[in-house]
């Protein structure tokens, strides 16, 4: 049965369990006055009396008790959709925010990403849903009910944090900020005992590792092209054949981010071999003239095993500087992934990476594929995304779970081939600090709403 669109208010009953509808909801939800019919909210379920208004018998205003507000942990009021599912009247989507750190701070609840979740929380209005931040702690399984931070307007036009007690969720949003956080014994409890207890669709759940998606990716025809040859615990006899094969290779730590540990080795004809990298508080620029120094070099401080061996690619420079893209892809309420951003990150001087920290800048992507490629920047634009989203379905259909949110890193090189160089479950949102990708920030944070809203069968 379709979903429907109404506004939530309270009665002050708290001896009645009772739901009250207008005339023509009765009938589109095919209720009778009087009938008994299950009232759910996220996982919480309760028996409710169906009462039908008489007044504004053409109105969306929906009406609950507050025994019945009471019993199913319904957060607020407000703008929500309600749907009839056989014998179960569904009050919803709840959506709800899994992380860590979130603390009794009414001010700041997550501590220093107070401010990042509130902008994901925002992106709730218009919306109807209810929508939330919890962590695994705050979870009560046997009442299937959760404490969570809910960011509500005031009256003053303004936003305020509140901590409410609810029902366990729709759907959820994993947020878990950092491999050691999704190591914790708290984190792993909470996720196993989910997918024993509930079924309840939870997406975007932990990390990638470099090396997991290469196996995945490069065995599939059609999108294996894009995938740049890649290696495991890189030794000498293949870094030396690598070398003679692309003259260019890069090191990479397998759970890397930021561009963390990254290593570029050149081999230069008549001159030796060339390496740089970013020690932490500059770059570092060696030439050795045999290949084994360099390898000794390299992985004097750092553990061979936990690096992979990366084809080199030359890429497209903007003034005179490597970039490549950031593509941020979301699945819509249709189930299809779509692309909200395509920023282009430039390389600082001198950096091995095309990351902030290390000196590069961000642009919107539509603006250096112009500069570069004059008329034909929107075929280039159009090759970009294509190769995204076929990469993120394969992706998603190699994992086997939920996924709505990837960050892709992109790069094209000078004959004009789409590499990927990495893929992110958690993708950071720097990118959306640009001036010029403020609009492209809002349509990723709302189409989180909208994907949950189709995990959550409203």
């Amino acid at each position: 049965m379709e979903t429907i669109r109404v506004r939530l208010r309270f009665l002050a009953y708290p001896n009645e369990i009772g739901i009250i509808l207008p005339l023509h909801l009765c009938q589109k939800l095919q209720l009778r006055p009087r009938q008994k019919i299950i009232v759910s909210v996220g996982k919480r379920e309760v028996t409710a009396t169906v009462y039908q208004s008489r007044k504004d018998p053409e109105s969306n205003v929906v009406k609950v008790t507050s025994a019945l507000k009471q019993q199913l942990g319904i957060p607020h009021a407000g703008l929500i959709h309600i749907k009839r599912e056989n014998d179960t009247l569904r009050i919803g989507p709840s959506i709800g925010i899994v992380t860590t750190g979130v603390t009794n701070s009414m001010r700041k609840p997550i501590g220093l990403r107070s401010g990042f979740f509130q902008k994901l929380l925002q992106a709730q209005e218009g919306k109807g849903v209810f929508y939330f931040i919890f962590s695994p702690q705050d979870v009560d399984w046997e009442q299937h009910l959760v404490k969570g931070w809910f960011l509500r307007p005031t009256k003053q036009g303004q936003y305020a944090w509140r901590k409410l007690t609810t029902a366990m969720p729709d759907v959820i949003y994993d947020r878990i900020p950092s491999r050691a956080a999704e190591k914790q014994d708290v984190v792993q409890a909470f996720k196993l005992r989910l997918a024993h207890e509930f079924n309840l669709p939870m997406f975007n759940c932990g990390f990638f590792d470099k090396w997991g998606v290469y196996k995945m990716l490069s065995p599939l025809p059609e999108v294996n092209e894009h995938i740049p040859e890649t290696h495991l615990s890189p030794s000498m006899e293949t870094m030396r054949a690598m070398l003679r094969k692309y003259r260019m290779v890069y090191l990479k730590p397998i759970n890397g981010s930021l561009g963390y540990g990254i290593v570029k080795v050149r081999h230069l004809p008549r001159k030796g071999y060339e390496v740089t990298y970013h020690n932490g508080t500059g770059h570092v620029r060696r030439m050795f003239q045999k290949l084994l120094p360099l390898y000794q070099h390299v992985f004097r401080n750092r553990r061979k095993r936990s690096y992979l061996i990366q084809q080199g690619i030359q890429l497209c420079t903007y003034q005179g500087r490597p970039f490549d893209f950031r593509v941020h892809l979301h699945k819509n309420q249709q189930n299809n992934w779509v692309v909200s951003c395509m920023a282009a990150k430039v390389a600082g001087a001198g950096s091995v990476t095309t990351h902030v920290r290390t000196g590069g800048m961000v642009m919107p992507g539509e603006e250096i594929l112009q500069h570069l490629f004059g008329r034909q920047w929107q075929l280039v634009e159009e090759r970009v995304r294509s190769a995204a989203i076929r990469i993120s379905n394969a992706i998603e259909e190699t994992q086997g779970i939920p996924l709505g949110e990837l960050g892709l890193d992109l790069g094209i090189d000078t004959h004009g081939h789409v590499w990927m160089f990495e893929a992110n479950s958690k993708p950071g949102r720097s990118i959306f600090k640009h001036s010029r990708l403020r609009q492209a920030d809002q349509m990723s944070l709302g189409l989180i709403v909208d994907y949950s809203c189709y995990l959550a069968n409203f």
